[in-house]
């Protein structure tokens, strides 16, 4: 196990704050993950997740708008679907990700790289 990884997993856990760090902190070390992938390619995976959590938020009126998706934020909320991709596709190209097992990728993938959209929340 690389030990820069399991550091910075253990760093990211222990964030004394609750929020998105800690909770991908926990799960990160929960699914075991330190072994696969280095720093580099935690610090891409967390930046996947973190835009994913955001699209999923901006995508299904989680945000502060009280459960309203305003059509004048889709500009916004393209940009940040572009960013999740680019990131995603960023995290894909890490050798780490690569040398995975096809499982462990797929439940990645699941856990921390799905973005979905409420049905009611499809624009017709």
């Amino acid at each position: 196990m690389d030990a820069d990884s399991q550091n910075f997993s253990e760093e990211l856990e222990s964030c004394s704050r609750p929020g998105f760090k800690r909770r991908f902190g926990q799960i990160f070390r929960r699914m075991r993950l330190e072994g696969g992938l280095n720093r580099a390619e935690i610090s891409c995976l967390y930046e996947a997740a973190f835009l994913a959590a955001l699209c999923n938020i901006s995508f299904n009126g989680l945000g502060g708008c009280g459960g309203v998706i305003r059509p004048e934020k889709e500009a916004t909320r393209r940009r940040l679907e572009q960013a999740f991709m680019d990131s995603r596709d960023n995290f894909f190209k890490c050798p780490g990700w690569k040398a995975l097992a096809p499982a462990r990728k797929k439940s990645i993938q699941a856990v921390f790289l799905t973005v979905s959209v409420a049905e009611e929340n499809f624009a017709f």
